[in-house]
Formats: C-alpha cells, structure tokens, sequence
C-alpha cells in the first residue's frame, strides 16, 4: 500500500508523462543523414557523430552510462537504465526510420541494463 507522500509523488509523475514532449526539431532527421552518409560513404567524424548521438538521446532522458560505439553498420546506445518508456522509444525509432532497433537486455555489476541496438542495412 501506498502512503500518501507516495500516491502523491506517483500523480505526479503521472502528470508529468502525460505532458511530456521532447521537441529536437528536424535534428533526428539531420543525424540519421549524417550517420547514413558515414556508414554507407565513410563520410563525417566518428567522435561528431558520438557526441550528438549521446546529446539527441539525453534531451529524451534517455542517459548512456558510457559512450555510445559506432562499428561497421551500427550503433549502440548503453543506457544507464533497465526500464524503457514505450513512448520515448517510439518517438526515437520515428527519427531513425531508416535504422532497425534491437533491445537488448544486458547483466552488468548484478543490475539489468539495457542497450539499444541501431542497425543500418545497405
């Protein structure tokens, strides 16, 4: 059961998930070019693409417990979470149409995390 302090505090966090939007303007869009143009034509930096990368990912509060790694057709984001908000996801995987989304559910320091797998296919 839930104390009043409690109850509160879920409400509102409910309020707040209701009203939540992120708004990165079109730079979803301009970073799935860029990573594009990288995979497919070895154009742009590595270490550019890493850091917005981990920028567009924060400004979703979706936080990286360690750099994010770029290798061959992929990318992958080390969140420092083990749960996931369907709608965050959502609207990430709308940016990055071109990319697949893989979940994937890791042990680390006997906590459950989760890394999100980007794949192009080209």
């Amino acid at each position: 059961m839930y104390g009043d302090e409690e109850k509160q505090q879920l409400m509102d966090d409910l309020a707040e998930m209701e009203t939540f939007k992120v708004d990165v303007g079109d730079e979803g869009k301009i970073l799935q070019e860029d990573l594009r143009k990288f995979f497919i034509e070895g154009e742009g930096g590595r270490k550019d693409l890493i850091f917005r990368l981990e920028l567009y990912f924060y400004a979703f509060k979706l936080f990286c417990r360690r750099s994010v790694r770029i290798e061959r057709n992929q990318f992958i984001i080390y969140l420092n979470d083990s749960l996931l908000d369907y709608h965050l996801i959502n609207l990430v995987k709308n940016d990055l149409t071109d990319f697949e989304l893989e979940i994937e559910a890791v042990s680390e320091n006997n906590e459950v995390l989760i890394n999100l797998n980007f794949t192009i296919n080209f």
